[in-house]
């Protein structure tokens, strides 16, 4: 439970605030100028982009919200209970204002006393009681969530949840799932949210008996993320001019390696791999199956005659199909020849898709894909 206090203390020189905590050990507490706030850094207070602590994030423009920066920065924590793995999130805008900022903590020893004494601790600190709710799942999978303020957890469009379920990104903002693994919990039937409301804090322990317990917490202000930014969607298309056109799309790494956003058929957004030496585009078998279950791909789509079976033992015509539609950044290809990859593989954007541009280029400083068409 020791987990359940821990503070990144360097998160300080974040923002102009009294250190007088930092000694106070492994503790979640709350900045004196906000309500809520996560380890000295308040929603609503500033971050410094020049200061050593923030240059020790990776930070790359947000995909869901346009104009604000997304920073996250992973570390290894070790207390009596062994050692947890922490990820911290920061989301700030152009005026490097915080809107969100969040801890996930894998690893971590978690009990029904410890949750119980933590609760009352941090409801001491924001001076009042939270809107506490307990989920119960199959095989003993459980998720407590304790709710300060006035965040509201908002269910996600089935749609959406069926894209993330098949490896995909909703792109919907800021998103709540109860077992500390968005896909986990969508193909586990656990409902995911999204948040809105007024400034407020967020508090989620979830047990696994085949994984280890996680626990979230984070504090936002959804006003703070909306104004200049919009959460992203289809990209409307842009002219060419003078017969040539040339359009330089960020690549954002994930997982080790370097994607960019592909539109499928005017309906799911899903990251893809630059793969020069693949013939054509290809597509994990399981992401397969969520387009065809999502209605995005037709059995007339499919290529061929030899039958192919998917993750979940169902057959489609072919292990080829026509994407209809494929589009990154603002450029649309039609009838892109694809091919069905093995399960939990990933996208690849092969020379069916590149081959149809007059060149293409990678620029590995800025992290990327240049298109000529």
């Amino acid at each position: 439970m020791h987990m359940l206090r821990i503070v990144l203390a360097t998160l300080c020189a974040f923002v102009a605030l009294p250190l007088s905590s930092v000694a106070e050990g492994f503790r979640v507490t709350v900045a004196p100028s906000s309500r809520y706030s996560v380890d000295k850094l308040a929603v609503g207070g500033l971050v410094y982009p020049n200061s050593e602590v923030y240059k020790k994030y990776r930070c790359h423009p947000s995909e869901d919200y346009v104009g604000y920066t997304w920073c996250e920065r992973f570390e290894k924590k070790a207390d009596r209970s062994g050692a947890h793995d922490v990820k911290t999130t920061i989301v700030h805008g152009p005026d490097n204002v915080v809107g969100y900022i969040n801890q996930s903590i894998n690893r971590a020893s978690l009990g029904a006393r410890s949750i119980q004494r933590e609760l009352k601790r941090l409801s001491g600190e924001f001076h009042s009681q939270p809107m506490v709710q307990e989920f119960n799942g199959p095989n003993g999978i459980k998720a407590v969530v304790a709710i300060w303020g006035g965040l509201k957890l908002l269910p996600l469009d089935p749609k959406k949840a069926a894209i993330i379920a098949g490896g995909g990104k909703a792109h919907a903002g800021i998103l709540v799932d109860l077992l500390g693994d968005p896909k986990h919990s969508a193909l586990s039937n656990f409902q995911i949210y999204t948040v809105s409301g007024e400034t407020g804090f967020v508090w989620i322990a979830s047990f696994n008996p085949e994984r280890p317990d996680h626990l979230r917490f984070f504090a936002m202000d959804p006003s703070l993320l909306q104004g200049a930014a919009i959460v992203r969607g289809p990209v409307p298309e842009t002219p060419t001019t003078q017969g040539v056109g040339i359009e330089d799309i960020p690549m954002v790494q994930s997982g080790g390696v370097y994607v960019v956003p592909a539109y499928f058929n005017r309906a799911i957004t899903l990251d893809a791999v630059i793969d020069s030496g693949a013939s054509d585009v290809t597509v994990p078998a399981d992401v397969v199956l969520t387009l065809v279950r999502a209605k995005t791909i037709s059995e007339d789509d499919f290529i061929g005659s030899q039958t192919y079976t998917l993750a979940d033992g169902s057959k489609v015509p072919s292990a080829r199909f026509m994407i209809r539609s494929l589009k990154v950044g603002t450029r649309t290809l039609e009838n892109v020849e694809a091919g069905i990859a093995p399960v939990e593989g990933l996208i690849l954007l092969g020379q069916s898709f590149l081959g149809r541009f007059k060149s293409w280029s990678i620029d590995n400083q800025k992290h990327t894909l240049r298109l000529v068409y």
